[in-house]
C-alpha cells in the first residue's frame, strides 16, 4: 500500500473543525445521497466522512446504518485515491475480493466515490454510490458525483461558519455582559461608542447623573445633556479626534439632575479589534465640580486678602490720624495708636483663623469692632444668645469688618454725631441680623459695585443659606442679612 498524501492527524483535525460526526440527519445532506443513488442508477448512495478508525455516514440511502468500522470500508481505501475512485467489481479487484462486505453479506460488488476535500485540499470523506452488481458508471454519472461532492463540502463549510459565528456571537455576548457587570455599578461614569460616535453603552453612574432614560441617552442623546454653550466645543473635539483615532479629553458642563450644571471632564480612547478595524471609542466621565468650586473660592478668598490688606492699611492710616488728632501729647497719641493697632490684630484673628470654636454672637460682634470704634457708647447692639458654627462666625466677622470699615470711612461713624445699631434675631433655625446707621453724612448709593459690595451680598450670605440686601435709604445705610444657622428640619 502507497503512503498516505498526508498527515492522519492534521486530516483528522481538520474533519473534526467541521463538528459534524455523530450528528443528526439534516435534509441537505439527505437529498444530495438520493439525487446520487437517482443519477448513478444505484440502491446505495451515501455522504460519508471518514475518521481515523471509523466511518459515519451523514447521509445514506439503502444502508440502514449511520457508522460501520473502517477497516472494511471502500472508502478508507478512497481517501488514498487523489480525487475519485472506481470499482466496477469487487470480486475482481485484490483489494477488497476478500473483504466480508463482499464474500458475504450484503454482497457489495461495485464502488464509486469522490472525495470530500477541505480547502486546503485535505480528504475527510466521499460522495459515494455502491451496487450489489457489477457496473461503471458513465462521465455524466462520474461528473454528478464530483458535483455533489463539492455541494456537500459547501454545506460543510456553512455549517462550519455558522457554528463559529455562534460561537464568537456568544463569546461576544459572554464578554459584553462580563463588561457590563463589572461597569454598570461603578462610581465612575463610564461610555461606549460604535465607529460613528453613537453611544452604545453608558453605565448607571450617567444616569443617576444626568437623570437621562436610556432611550434619551444612547446614539447622539447624551449630548443633549451638555450645557448649551459647550455642545459645539465638545462635538468639534469628539468630530476630530474621530477623524484622527487618537485620544482626547473635553472639559464641559453636564446638566445635573436636578438642573444644574457642573462642570466635568470628557475623556475618551480608540478602541480597535483583533484585525486592527477601528471599533469607536471607550472612555470615561469625570466629576470636577468640586474642584472647580474650591478653585473659585480660593480667587475668592485671594481676592478678599487683597482687598482687606487694602482696608487694614487704611484702617492703619485712621487710627494714627484719629489718633494724633484727638491726643493732648505725643505720648497720649502714641499709647492710642498703639492699643488701638493691637485691638485691630485681635480682630483680624478673627477674621483669619479657619479653626474658630463655635462662637456668641455678642462676642464676634465685640471682636470685629474692636478697632474701628472709639467710643462705645456710639453703637447700640442687641439681640439673643445665640452661638454660631466657625465659619458663620467668620463670615459674620467678614461682614461687620467690611461694613464697620465704610462706616469709618464714608459713613455714620466719620462724623462725631454718627451712630450705629446692631441687632439680630434668632427663630427655628432662622437667622436675621441688621446693621444701620444713623445720623451720618448723606446716603448716595455708589456707580459701581467693587469687591466689598460683592463680599457682601454674595459670600457672606453663602456662609448662612441665605441672602443680603444693602439699602441706601434717606435716613440712613442699612444691610440686611438673612439665612439661617441650622439645617432645614
Amino acid at each position: 500500500m502507497s503512503p498516505a498524501p498526508f498527515d492522519e492527524a492534521e486530516r483528522s483535525a481538520a474533519l473534526h473543525s467541521y463538528d459534524a460526526l455523530d450528528t443528526p440527519r439534516e435534509p441537505e445532506f439527505d437529498d444530495l445521497a438520493r439525487i446520487a443513488a437517482e443519477v448513478c442508477g444505484t440502491p446505495i448512495a451515501v455522504v460519508n466522512l471518514v475518521d481515523t478508525n471509523r466511518q459515519f455516514f451523514k447521509a445514506e440511502v439503502g444502508l440502514g446504518v449511520r457508522e460501520t468500522p473502517l477497516e472494511t470500508s471502500f472508502c478508507g481505501k478512497a481517501i488514498l485515491s487523489a480525487d475519485f475512485m472506481m470499482v466496477p467489481d469487487a470480486r475482481a479487484d485484490a483489494r477488497f475480493n476478500c473483504s466480508p462486505l463482499v464474500t458475504g453479506e450484503p454482497g457489495l460488488r461495485f464502488y464509486a466515490g469522490a472525495l470530500l476535500k477541505t480547502k486546503t485540499g485535505l480528504p475527510i470523506g466521499t460522495m459515494c454510490v455502491l451496487d450489489y452488481e457489477p457496473r461503471e458508471l458513465d462521465q455524466h454519472q462520474i461528473r454528478t458525483l464530483h458535483l455533489l461532492a463539492r455541494q456537500a463540502m459547501t454545506q460543510f463549510e456553512l455549517r462550519k461558519a455558522l457554528a463559529e459565528r455562534e460561537s464568537a456571537l456568544a463569546a461576544s455576548q459572554a464578554a459584553e455582559a462580563e463588561f457590563r457587570a463589572m461597569t454598570e455599578d461603578a462610581p465612575a461614569i463610564l461610555w461606549v461608542t460604535d465607529p460613528e460616535a453613537r453611544c452604545l453603552f453608558l453605565n448607571r453612574a450617567w444616569y443617576s447623573f444626568t437623570g437621562q432614560s436610556r432611550e434619551e441617552a444612547e446614539g447622539f442623546g447624551w449630548l443633549d445633556a451638555t450645557h448649551p454653550d459647550d455642545s459645539a466645543d465638545a462635538r468639534h473635539t469628539l468630530s476630530t479626534a474621530y477623524a484622527r483615532r487618537e485620544p482626547f479629553s473635553v472639559e464641559l458642563r453636564l446638566r445635573h439632575h436636578d438642573g444644574s450644571y457642573r462642570s466635568a471632564i470628557n475623556s475618551g480612547t480608540p478602541r480597535f479589534g483583533a484585525d486592527g478595524a477601528f471599533l469607536g471609542y471607550v472612555g470615561a466621565v469625570l466629576d470636577i465640580h468640586p474642584l472647580r468650586q474650591a478653585e473659585q473660592m480660593q480667587q475668592v478668598a485671594m481676592r478678599e486678602l487683597s482687598h482687606r490688606m487694602k482696608n487694614g492699611l487704611a484702617m492703619v492710616q485712621a487710627i494714627v490720624s484719629q489718633s494724633f488728632r484727638h491726643a493732648t501729647s505725643l505720648e497720649q497719641a502714641s499709647d492710642s495708636i498703639t492699643n488701638r493697632i493691637a485691638a485691630l490684630a485681635r480682630a483680624q484673628d478673627t477674621l483669619v483663623r479657619p479653626d474658630l470654636a463655635d462662637s456668641p454672637v455678642e462676642e464676634v460682634v465685640g471682636k470685629a469692632l474692636t478697632p474701628h470704634v472709639d467710643d462705645e457708647q456710639r453703637v447700640d447692639v442687641a439681640g439673643p444668645h445665640v452661638t454660631l458654627a466657625s465659619e458663620r462666625a467668620l463670615g459674620l466677622a467678614i461682614a461687620i469688618h467690611e461694613l464697620a470699615t465704610n462706616a469709618v470711612k464714608y459713613g455714620a461713624l466719620s462724623v462725631p454725631e454718627g451712630r450705629v445699631q446692631i441687632t439680630w434675631e434668632h427663630e427655628d433655625g432662622r437667622f436675621d441680623f441688621v446693621w444701620r446707621e444713623i445720623d451720618g453724612p448723606p446716603v448716595v448709593a455708589p456707580a459701581r459695585s467693587g469687591f466689598g459690595s460683592r463680599l457682601l451680598e454674595r459670600v457672606v450670605p453663602a456662609y448662612f443659606g441665605g441672602q443680603a440686601d444693602r439699602r441706601f435709604e434717606a435716613d440712613g445705610f442699612s444691610y440686611v442679612l438673612k439665612g439661617r444657622i441650622q439645617p432645614n428640619a
